[in-house]
């Protein structure tokens, strides 16, 4: 480098400022490259003639080494310039500030200083870290200076010498760069300060070039005045008011939202920062790199002059269950500097404040059934429906969060549109609600799929009609409570709950697929075995669990056999029998305090507690099926693609075998089988040795004369 190459900065451009930051760069760099010379000029005692100064920074040599021991107390460059370099450097500086001053175009590197607070000494050790990742040059440069060609960056030392104010000491320009002073050490990578050098964090590198920050996982930049929300604030004005209000305060706060999961609390930020055209950056804190990612986010929300919001404040605790956040977390983030007065805060527990800095809280409680119904109505509007549901039934089936619905609603639309339809059918709503279900129940219980329609059922029309009047049970439930006010009568136990009463086989099980299918609701089957243990409490346990994610999922409890659980409660004899009693007593308080609907089936319908019955919204009672009903039986449980052969007589096979529905039904796949084994269509034959073999499972035998003029058809069987 020679001296004579430095040039004084273009005159005829000081009346305007910058058009864009490499003409910024451009000035800058020439100033920076005079400092540069004026500190090489001092650096090399060597001399221009020794044979070792192309080695300088490898070697240590005899002059050097005399050098380091004679020379005086390290002083700042800008203390040892000659009048001459120092007015040119002067001269250089003022020109840059001056068209700075002019300057109207956003310039990263201006806003950067501008939003952290910067002093000239600081601005300029930013400025030498940066340069090194635009301009490689800088690289060797400043490992010929440091005399160290490994190291690419410019040490803590070098910038003090090269930048140091004229009345500060050099103790007091490395003190600069101790910890926890102030926001100028945030821009710079940890380890590299360790290290003694400065090193520029990667995300002000990418502000520095772009002017912005790109999303990446777990954080996200929101702009208020660019983006809107997923979809209007239907619900939660109350909140949408409080939030404003506290934003016009001028007071620095943070600001504590909690309520459920889903529940709008991200969705409430985001509406507000649009209703006042600001930024925010959304991060997450779930995960152990929780202090991490809020120190990078809210370094991300000073760089691009936005607000912060951290979400998922909550921790997990030892068994991993949700805790609210400790004193370490709340002290980490209240330390955070993001240039903005307000600070907000996402969990589903409240924190509790315990901060130094002026905290509110704001509780997001969930949705009511009538806030949930005009979410799914605002989500359907723009959607054709075929008519087959409505809003008030998914508001009364779902006790769903504002997002779940919305994503729910949308998904729906989408499928409609692939499909070719156009419309959202009832089946198809209730699939997509059910894809947004979070649960555990599967645990506890097995779902059973709802494979039959009223068509399928052989009943007398009594019990039909009975069970339609329990799906309207749930069809009508939002008009009989809002519209009509029956909310304000009953406060609690608004949900449905079937007795199906009568012999194995009678169809209860299918019934109750037949009541999920009407309802578009999923059917899970209590396993007993799972639910009643032996050891004190254990069985109360389970049953909470069971109802508590039974809440979750939205679904059709069925309990079979359910005697086994609800049977009359007995004398005390011993504490076995007070146990038991205890447990039915839970059972009997866990139906009636449940909003969603419970099928229990019953071969003994005397066994069971009469305190039970009367929560019991219907009971249903199967009876033995008549011959002409096991003759409609047979019938139905053949489908239209079974080929069959002209002899059967279904008559003869009702009157003369006295079974129930399920036992029917093992008669006609038990002739199936053996049909499809021999390569021939389902005949009389093989009904009738499917009955006879079903007769004998029960240990009934059937004798020759039985079966009449059938009987040939079963010998040599």
């Amino acid at each position: 480098m020679e001296r004579e190459d430095l040039r004084d900065p273009d005159v005829s451009r000081l009346d305007r400022g910058y058009a864009s930051q490499g003409e910024l760069l451009e000035d800058l760099s020439a100033w920076l490259d005079l400092l540069l010379y004026c500190y090489y000029s001092r650096h090399q005692w060597l001399g221009p003639s020794s044979e070792l100064k192309n080695m300088l920074g490898l070697v240590v040599t005899r002059e050097e080494f005399e050098h380091n021991l004679t020379k005086a107390a390290q002083r700042g460059l800008y203390a040892q310039l000659t009048a001459e370099e120092r007015e040119q450097a002067d001269l250089a500086r003022q020109a840059i500030a001056l068209r700075i001053a002019r300057t109207d175009t956003p310039l990263p590197l201006l806003q950067l200083f501008r939003r952290c607070g910067l002093d000239e000494f600081q601005q300029c050790c930013v400025l030498l870290s940066y340069l090194v990742t635009v301009d490689r040059k800088y690289e060797k440069l400043l490992a010929y200076l440091q005399d160290d060609m490994t190291s690419r960056w410019p040490g803590i030392s070098l910038a003090v010498q090269l930048f140091l104010p004229e009345k500060e000491t050099v103790e007091q320009g490395l003190a600069r760069f101790s910890h926890g002073r102030g926001v100028l050490l945030r821009l710079f990578q940890p380890q590299g300060l360790e290290q003694g050098k400065l090193i520029i964090r990667d995300t002000v590198t990418e502000f520095l070039n772009a002017g912005d920050l790109a999303d990446r996982s777990g954080r996200t930049l929101y702009d208020g005045a660019r983006q809107r929300p997923a979809g209007p604030l239907v619900v939660q004005g109350e909140i949408a008011r409080r939030l404003d209000l506290i934003m016009e305060d001028p007071a620095e706060c943070c600001v504590f939202l909690y309520g459920p999961a889903g529940g709008g609390k991200k969705f409430q930020i985001e509406h507000l920062m649009a209703r006042r055209r600001q930024r925010c950056v959304f991060a997450d804190l779930e995960g152990e790199s929780w202090r991490e990612t809020a120190e990078e986010a809210a370094l991300a929300a000073l760089l691009t002059g936005a607000y912060l919001c951290l979400y998922h404040l909550d921790r997990r605790g030892e068994t991993g269950d949700l805790v609210p956040a400790g004193d370490e977390v709340l002290g980490t983030l209240e330390r955070l500097e993001t240039g903005s007065g307000k600070r907000f805060f996402l969990s589903v527990l409240p924190v509790g404040t315990r901060l130094n800095t002026l905290s509110v809280e704001v509780e997001i409680p969930p949705v009511t059934e009538q806030e949930r119904l005009e979410l799914f109505r605002t989500a359907l509007r723009e959607a054709p429906c075929d008519g087959t549901f409505t809003p008030e039934e998914l508001a009364a089936k779902f006790r769903f969060t504002p997002r779940q619905i919305r994503l729910s609603c949308s998904q729906a639309a989408g499928l409609a549109r692939l499909s070719g339809e156009g419309t959202i059918s009832g089946r198809l709503i209730h699939q997509c609600c059910y894809h947004q279900v979070v649960h555990r129940l599967g645990e506890l219980a097995s779902q059973v799929p709802a494979a039959y329609t009223w068509e399928d059922v052989v009943l007398p029309q009594a019990q039909k009609r009975l069970m339609r009047q329990a799906c309207g049970h749930i069809q009508h439930q939002h008009q009989v409570y809002y519209r009509w006010g029956f909310d304000k009568k009953v406060s609690y136990g608004r949900g449905l709950s079937v007795l199906f009463a009568g012999a194995p086989g009678t169809g209860k099980t299918m019934c109750a697929q037949v009541m999920a299918n009407q309802l578009h609701m999923e059917l899970y089957k209590i396993n007993l075995s799972q639910i009643v243990s032996k050891y004190i409490g254990e069985t109360e346990k389970n049953l909470r669990a069971v109802f508590t994610e039974a809440k979750n999922a939205s679904c059709i409890l069925f309990f079979d056999e359910c005697d086994a659980l609800f049977g009359k409660r007995s004398e005390v004899k011993d504490s076995h029998d007070r146990n038991a009693n205890v447990e039915v007593a839970y059972l009997l308080q866990q139906i009636e305090e449940y909003d969603g609907v419970c099928i229990l089936a019953t071969n003994l319908v005397g066994n069971i507690d009469a305190a039970f019955m009367r929560r019991i919204t219907y009971v249903v009672h199967f009876p033995f099926p008549e011959a002409s009903m096991r003759e409609e039986i047979y019938r139905r449980m053949l489908p239209p693609e079974a080929p069959t052969a002209e002899d059967i007589d279904w008559t003869f096979l009702a009157e003369k075998f006295q079974l129930s529905g399920g036992h029917i039904k093992n008669i006609v796949l038990a002739a199936a089988f053996m049909a499809a084994g021999e390569e021939a269509p389902i005949s009389m034959r093989h009904l009738l040795q499917a009955a006879v073999n079903e007769m004998k499972k029960h240990e009934i035998v059937v004798v020759r004369e039985q079966l009449q003029e059938y009987a040939d058809l079963l010998d040599g069987q």
